[in-house]
């Protein structure tokens, strides 16, 4: 687990501000015993650690088997974590740490990051929508041509976007123009709203003369928690294929 240096606008682009959403992040990764790797010594050494807790005013983190690790822990003046999150790096950075006992355990006390980066790529696993299960975008009003809102169904999705496909009178996407609020419900895991721009928009004949549209559609600027919220129905979708 590797500590990413990351530009402007990956940083704004894969950041989390909201307390909520990093106490949840973190939290995820305490009850699963995910392993964090804690950067000490301007990132030159390393150890792998455990996040025993969290709390709207801080984390804990167990302290190494090594004294020597640990002194050289906390006479650090910046620390950079990194562990995974449904399967996503996670990384933050971190300072004012502290040596106390925590349920019994020696451990490090830091306050909670204000900031955590959560590297979901664009080429990130491109889930294919089960006929079984189908899942529908709901586009607002003004799309349409009867002015009214339209459903489109997904062929598959991504943390990155997604490709609709709509028989030619639905609805009425235009290439290159973004739209905004467009709802998608997640089965039992939830509802999102993204905004999204049209990539590519192609059409297929059929045999009954009708033809049958693809969109390859962007999100833009998708929140920290429906991005999560995403993630956990795609995991949840591989591991139900995975289980026949």
């Amino acid at each position: 687990m590797k500590y990413e240096t990351l530009s402007r606008g990956e940083e704004n682009e894969h950041g989390i501000v909201s307390a909520k959403e990093i106490v949840s992040v973190l939290k995820h990764i305490v009850e699963n015993a995910t392993r964090v790797a804690l950067y000490y010594v301007d990132g030159s050494y390393f150890i792998l650690t455990t996040l025993l807790g969290v709390s709207d005013k801080g984390l804990w983190l167990e302290q190494a088997a090594n004294g020597l690790d640990n002194q050289r822990i906390l006479e650090s003046g910046n620390l950079l974590l990194v562990s995974t999150h449904l399967e996503v790096k996670v990384q933050f950075a971190a300072n004012q740490i502290r040596g106390m006992e925590y349920q019994g355990y020696a451990a490090f006390h830091l306050p909670l990051p204000k900031t955590i980066y959560r590297l979901q790529r664009r080429e990130s696993f491109r889930l294919d929508i089960p006929s079984a299960k189908p899942l529908c975008c709901i586009i607002p009003a003004g799309e349409p041509k009867s002015g009214q809102s339209c459903e489109v169904n997904l062929m598959d999705i991504s943390a990155g976007g997604m490709k609709l496909t709509y028989a030619e009178g639905e609805a009425e996407l235009v290439q290159g123009k973004t739209y905004e609020n467009c709802q998608i419900k997640l089965h039992d895991m939830g509802t999102i709203s993204v905004t999204i721009i049209v990539r590519s928009l192609f059409s297929l004949p059929t045999k009954s003369g009708q033809a049958v549209k693809r969109a390859g559609c962007q999100f833009i600027n998708l929140s920290g928690s429906a991005n999560i919220l995403l993630q956990r129905y795609i995991n949840s979708m591989q591991r139900l294929k995975n289980s026949f």
